[in-house]
């Protein structure tokens, strides 16, 4: 039998060289079944015998098996070739020994490839100073010399440094329907014009995406330009006619007015930019799923016009669009560009206190004072320097990151492959994690754990993945000097994400699976991606967290509260409008033990490593410690400029993810006019950082008459922590923290319009969402007397299991902060509950978490 498309090349230069001997055949040990045998060869059968291929198997009986030698020579030409970061490996671009040699060449002597780790070497993507010098300071924890040197450094670097910086950014991690929220925010923030590029479409879904799209453009007030990249359409021109019909569908539906095609280019990317300098960059194929998906996402949510304008002409230059497109994205990128603000410096006072904690760090070589300094570069960090990854930089990239880390990296991709994945790759990243005694995570695969392949090649992906993570675990397990995760198994873990990241202090989101290709184009192809970096320590251990509150627990290091800590940090994320905003802590944690509730999973996982290991204060304290590692800043009061790492006084502590900005905001375009209706914007300017003042005065002179008769109790307005915030063109969201408040606001609607038009000439689009723990709460009619049984109905709505006996003080608290009419006073629940409430509540004392405590739980029937 003869072998098709053998690439034999003559006049070979080099040297020949014995493989190890192939197993011989013994056609007894199959017992005339030919299946694996015949596999390799079965197209050439069908041919060759005229019969299908399917059905070829059924014809074939193995007789005998002869070979003339058991070692054969094979003559094959190789080229080493050197990347830019000087690393050299052997390659076989053309014929059928590309997987040979990529598995087995270094291991055969004299082509073997040694390189030494370059700690030093910054390569493409330096660090930002700020966090080039956490980084230091982690390393000469016990110099002090050297963290003198590392505070000048950055001190001057700072000054000098003059890279973009991020204007807002928020992490996103989570499923396909947490990826159309934060899509949709972009579309919401348009004033006219917005841009979404995404790879694939399936008009099964198309239901849902005209539901949210059409949500999000009421009246056709925005024109989506929407293109499709079709990275496939190479082996699959099928799919094009698809999504040709499925842009038909879209731009023929009323309600959403729609300029669709077919990229020029293949691409891969998935990205959506409005005109507002709004963008969100993602893993996510928003418009070829199910919304109920359980298939992990990743994404970055940016407000910057600079980064929006890069994306864009990203966009333009490698042919990401339609012909037909071409006018709309270039008008896009104009608006973009014509608003881009002046770059943003840091302020004089935070250069000034950092001379000073240097000073005093020389002095005293106090903690306090190097503590202090780290925050300040961490506030810095909260504009983080980023960059756009493209195609071609993502194996250097991956590279860089590998070459760089010390403490721990993390690598997700969707797919898992040898060539994603090589042996050389895998030596380096061995070497780098020995050297520092590091933790190696890799994030893999969207099918479930435990689920069975689809087709062949999923099987085939599936047994590559399992190679190249036993050799990853082999290589840990023999030295014992890194961890390597996941633990013990190789089954995918259901993420579709795909990000780098770098010591919890470099953030990498992407659309390419970096994993399942090598950087050559015949392996690559010539669909385009695109990512994007960020150096922001929040964010990246955010993100790690975040992804490991999801992944399966051998994933996760045994321990390691980072999970919860981002669950927290979530919480302070949706209900925040910028790091330095604090909000109630006790409001924080209801929020994120109700998120956990609504989830069987996170309540398992929560109830198995939490609940049942610990007390009520360890928890809280174990939530605390994310304070130390950057994923939030937990203080006294709303007015502490010292933050805590310990909850001592619930009712009082506030959470905030970072501290006051460092960045002047002064000589910075804001192009206001061209955003809010002119009255609107008169009052931001005239009113300042008094705004919030005045806007309260406006509502209390709407609602006067809920003063306090007796003059002791503050408004109901002041009582809580609440948020304004004005959208172009003249909408005002108002948010409170106390659940009863939007009840009045709702009832009293046309009093406080018209106040705002009598008092300062506005007339205003008022918004007033209610927190979604309020939207599903206990309802009370005002003119209902609190009853027993209506009291009691009300406590075991909010308490977290009502057939469990649950400590009383914590259901009192949340009942109390949605309904104060429920509040009885100090000191009079247990009396209440015990003589009222015993036809439906049952109690119990226990000595925790203090002595006599009050538990309670639905008295059962």
């Amino acid at each position: 039998m003869k072998e098709r498309n053998l690439d034999y090349t003559e006049g070979v230069v080099g040297s020949v060289h014995q493989i190890e001997p192939i197993e011989q055949l013994n056609p007894e040990r199959y017992d005339g079944n030919v299946k694996e045998i015949a596999k390799p060869f079965l197209g050439w059968l069908a041919n060759a015998s005229n019969i299908g291929r399917k059905e070829i198997l059924g014809h074939i009986r193995l007789e005998e098996i002869s070979c003339d030698s058991e070692i054969f020579h094979v003559k094959t030409s190789l080229i080493r070739r050197e990347d830019k970061s000087g690393r050299k490996f052997w390659v076989h671009e053309h014929g059928p020994f590309k997987q040979l040699v990529g598995e087995f060449i270094e291991d055969v002597e004299g082509f073997e490839m040694t390189q030494e780790v370059q700690t030093e070497q910054e390569g493409n993507w330096p660090y930002s100073p700020e966090v080039k010098a956490l980084k230091k300071l982690r390393t000469y924890r016990n110099d002090e010399q050297k963290t003198l040197e590392t505070f000048d450094q950055v001190i001057s670097e700072l000054q000098e440094d003059d890279r973009p910086r991020l204007n807002e950014v928020k992490p996103c991690v989570g499923f396909r329907q947490d990826m159309w929220d934060s899509a949709l925010e972009v579309i919401k923030s348009a004033k006219k014009h917005v841009y979404i590029l995404s790879s694939f479409s399936n008009i099964d879904h198309i239901g849902d995406v005209l539901h949210h799209l059409s949500e999000a453009t009421p009246k056709n007030s925005v024109r989506l330009t929407i293109a499709f990249g079709e990275p496939n359409r190479g082996r699959s021109p099928e799919d094009i006619i698809a999504t040709e019909a499925y842009l038909k569908k879209l731009s023929s539906t009323p309600g959403v007015k729609v300029v669709g095609g077919v990229t020029l280019k293949p691409s891969h990317a998935k990205l959506i930019v409005s005109d507002s300098g709004c963008a969100f960059v993602t893993s996510c194929n928003l418009f070829s799923g199910s919304f109920e998906s359980g298939v992990l996402e990743s994404g970055l949510l940016v407000r910057d016009n600079a980064c929006a304008a890069s994306l864009i002409a990203e966009v333009i230059e490698a042919g990401w669009h339609s012909e037909a497109q071409s006018m709309e994205l270039a008008s896009l990128l104009q608006d973009l560009r014509e608003h881009t603000p002046l770059r943003a410096r840091i302020n004089n006072r935070t250069i000034k206190t950092m001379k000073k904690l240097r000073n005093k760090f020389h002095k005293t070589k106090r903690y306090t004072h190097r503590k202090k300094f780290e925050h300040i570069l961490l506030d810095i960090a909260e504009k983080p320097a980023w960059s756009l990854l493209r195609e071609q930089q993502h194996r250097p990239f991956m590279e860089d990151c590998i070459d760089r880390f010390e403490h721990s990296i993390a690598l997700a991709s969707d797919g898992l492959r040898s060539n994603g994945l090589d042996l050389a790759t895998i030596q380096r990243i061995h070497q780098q994690a020995h050297k520092h005694r590091s933790t190696v995570r890799i994030w893999w695969g969207r099918h479930a754990p435990g689920s069975k392949p689809f087709d062949e090649i999923d099987k085939r992906g599936r047994k590559e993945a399992k190679d190249r993570l036993e050799k990853m675990r082999q290589l840990s397990n023999d030295v014992k000097t890194w961890k390597f995760l996941p633990r013990n198994n190789h089954e995918p873990m259901e993420t579709h994400a795909k990000l780098f990241i770098v010591d919890d202090l470099r953030l990498a989101i992407t659309s390419d699976n970096t994993l399942s290709f090598g950087d050559t184009m015949s392996e690559r192809g010539d669909a385009g991606e695109l990512g994007l970096v960020l150096d922001h320590p929040r964010l990246s251990i955010q993100t790690r967290g975040s992804m490991e509150l999801w992944l399966p627990r051998g994933a996760v290091v045994p321990g390691d509260s980072t999970r919860w800590w981002a669950a927290l940090g979530e919480e302070v994320i949706m209900n925040t409008t910028k790091p330095s905003q604090n909000i109630p802590l006790e409001q924080a944690l209801d929020s994120m033990i109700g998120r956990i509730e609504s989830s069987p999973y996170l309540s398992n996982l929560w109830s198995t490593e939490i609940e049942s290991e610990f007390d009520e204060n360890q928890i809280l304290n174990k939530l605390a410690k994310g304070t130390s590692f950057g994923v939030f800043r937990i203080y006294d009061s709303e007015k502490s400029t010292e933050f805590q790492s310990k909850i001592e006084a619930l009712d009082q502590q506030v959470i905030a993810l970072a501290g006051k900005s460092p960045w002047t905001t002064q000589n910075v375009e804001t192009n206001l006019s061209d955003e809010y209706v002119a009255d609107v914007e008169a009052f931001m300017k005239k009113h300042g950082e008094d705004i919030n003042e005045v806007i309260d005065n406006v509502l209390l002179e709407a609602l006067k008459e809920y003063n306090s008769k007796s003059g002791k109790r503050e408004h109901f307005i002041l009582q809580g922590k609440r948020t304004y915030r004005f959208k172009p063109p003249n909408s005002l969201v108002m948010k409170f923290t106390k659940g009863f408040v939007h009840g009045y606001l709702e009832k009293e609607r046309k009093k406080i319009e018209d106040q705002f038009r009598l008092q300062h000439g506005l007339d205003l689009d008022l918004n007033w969402p209610i927190p979604k723990q309020v939207k599903s709460g206990f309802q009370i009619k005002e003119s209902e007397e609190i009853t027993p049984a209506l009291w009691s109905r009300a406590f075991v709505h909010y308490m977290r299991a009502p057939d469990d006996y649950e400590w009383a003080s914590h259901v009192i608290q949340l009942m109390n902060t949605q309904h104060p009419r429920l509040n009885l006073g100090p000191g009079k629940v247990s009396k209440y509950i015990t003589k009222q409430c015993g036809e439906y509540l049952e109690i119990q004392r226990r000595d925790k978490p203090v002595k006599n405590s009050l538990y309670v739980r639905r008295r059962k029937r």
